[in-house]
């Protein structure tokens, strides 16, 4: 299932007058699953992440470190905020509760006299389901635009409208996000809250900043994508510099496991599908090098992707028969495929394989006494690389 995010800041615009802040925490980045009813404190049996907490005064604790503790669990377990009722003006008897949640980054509300739960309960349950099926329309044009190699004008109308920006005139980027675990389901539904409220607050920044446009973050069975929207403008100067939103990307934290991140070229908003596979090639061999927490950019590994399309493509095959040995020899192989990794060096190859450089020197001699193939000239060192990328692209 795919779900777009549907953030505090957004509920807040259609419920500023019944949710009173009494703190001050910033709202981007606070994904809003639904709304609940706190009636027991044993949070962790009950919060799965994003909720709009409503709890009446009385059920919290008075004692100042229960209070802290309940606060810490709720803000750790990835509650969106906490609304309290506040009963027979029992306001004073939390005098702590604003300074110690704004430490933490919690969002807390009032809930006013006159409102009751149900009220509240009934209009953001009405704004998330007509949010969802908005979103819905927009997650089925986006996969389309994903899979598509001619797509249309009018395919983009719909997101358009929600944006206010005519997208097909933008470039586009994919990044996608894959956990690198196997989370069980209850640990896989907090990083993905977690892991879409940080790019929330990444991208919503950016935007702000105008480095984009705008964007959409979908959620995955295994992580994310991000598509994002910006101007168009010279291509080299785009391949020139890298975005500082893409610097945040790295410091992304996951509680159960670590990310790998696959980023396309920029690309015109009508070749949205060939961006989706770049970004999917550059997370195959983000996998390959497990870079855990670094961006393997499609324009680092696009020669390793025409190598592997020619492969899969030709039947004249690119790595030469007396190669074979080489290739299901351990030792050799390894050797050879941490010597490209590092720019032919000797010396940083030894170091990586704790072996002696003269060593080194051997095993690379053995290559080329048992294929013909010299690693020091240009055409036989073709045919080496080629060889170790499609053995790593394929195990």
């Amino acid at each position: 299932m795919v779900i777009f995010i549907i953030d505090l800041k957004f509920v807040l615009g259609h419920q500023h007058n019944r949710l009173i802040a009494i703190n001050a925490v910033a709202l981007e980045g606070k994904p809003v699953s639904s709304i609940t009813i706190m009636d027991n404190l044993s949070v962790h049996q009950w919060l799965r992440g994003g909720e709009m907490v409503l709890v009446g005064s009385h059920t919290l604790p008075r004692e100042n470190n229960q209070l802290r503790g309940l606060l810490t669990e709720l803000q750790q377990n990835h509650a969106c905020c906490l609304i309290i009722k506040y009963i027979n003006n029992s306001f004073e008897l939390f005098p702590n509760l604003i300074k110690f949640s704004e430490k933490i980054g919690l969002p807390i509300f009032r809930l006013p006299k006159q409102t009751t739960y149900l009220e509240i309960m009934n209009d953001v349950n009405t704004l998330l389901f007509r949010e969802r099926q908005s979103r819905h329309l927009a997650m089925l044009d986006l996969i389309h635009l994903l899979k598509t190699d001619n797509p249309l004008d009018q395919d983009f109308d719909y997101l358009s409208s929600l944006k206010n920006i005519d997208l097909y005139k933008q470039d586009v980027q994919v990044v996608q996000i894959i956990f690198h675990a196997t989370l069980t389901p209850s640990q896989r539904v907090r990083d993905l809250y977690s892991l879409t409220g940080q790019l929330h607050t990444i991208f919503t920044t950016a935007v702000h900043q105008a480095t984009l446009s705008t964007y959409f973050v979908i959620e995955t069975a295994s992580g994310a994508t991000a598509i994002l929207f910006m101007a168009p403008r010279q291509r080299k100067d785009k391949l020139s510099t890298i975005p500082p939103y893409f610097r945040s990307l790295t410091q992304i934290q996951a509680a159960y496991t670590d990310l790998y991140f696959g980023v396309s070229d920029i690309q015109p908003a009508r070749q949205l599908q060939t961006a989706n596979q770049e970004a999917s090639f550059s997370i195959k061999v983000a996998k390959l090098f497990n870079p855990q927490k670094k961006l393997i950019l499609f324009h680092d590994v696009a020669l390793w992707s025409m190598i592997n399309n020619a492969q899969q493509s030709t039947s004249t095959k690119l790595i030469p028969m007396r190669l074979k040995d080489i290739l299901q020899n351990p030792e050799l192989f390894k050797t050879l495929r941490v010597f490209f990794q590092n720019n032919e060096s000797v010396k940083n190859t030894s170091r990586i394989l704790y072996t002696h450089p003269n060593t080194i020197r051997y095993r690379l001699k053995e290559i080329m006494l048992k294929t013909g193939l010299d690693y020091r000239k240009t055409d036989d060192k073709f045919y080496l690389y080629v060889a170790v990328i499609t053995k790593m692209l394929n195990q």
